[in-house]
C-alpha cells in the first residue's frame, strides 16, 4: 500500500478519534442555564470550562476535516490522472 494512501487512512482515523473524544466532553455539558443558584461557581465554571474544550476540539476538527478532505481529493485526482495516462508498452 502506498505511503499516501496509509497517510489518508491515519488521518481519517484521527478525526474519528478526535470526533469520539468530542462526543465524550460533550457528555459532560451541562444544557442548563446557571445564573446564580451555586454560591461556590462551580456549575458556571464548569459550563465555561466544557465550552471551552468544545471550542478548541471543534477547531482542530475543522481544521484536519479541510486538511484531509483536501488531501484525499488531491489524491483521488492524482491517481486518476496517472490511470488515464497509463500507456501500457508491448
Amino acid at each position: 500500500m502506498p505511503v499516501s494512501v496509509m497517510l489518508l487512512i491515519v488521518l481519517t482515523v484521527v478525526m474519528a478519534v478526535l470526533g469520539v473524544y468530542r462526543w465524550i466532553v460533550a457528555h459532560r455539558e451541562d444544557d442548563y442555564i446557571h445564573i446564580d443558584d451555586d454560591p461556590t461557581g462551580a456549575l458556571i465554571r464548569n459550563q465555561r470550562e466544557t465550552a471551552r474544550a468544545l471550542r478548541k476540539v471543534d477547531r482542530v476538527g475543522i481544521i484536519l476535516t479541510v486538511i484531509t478532505a483536501v488531501y484525499g481529493v488531491v489524491l483521488a485526482v492524482m491517481y486518476l490522472y496517472a490511470g488515464l495516462n497509463y500507456r501500457p508498452t508491448a
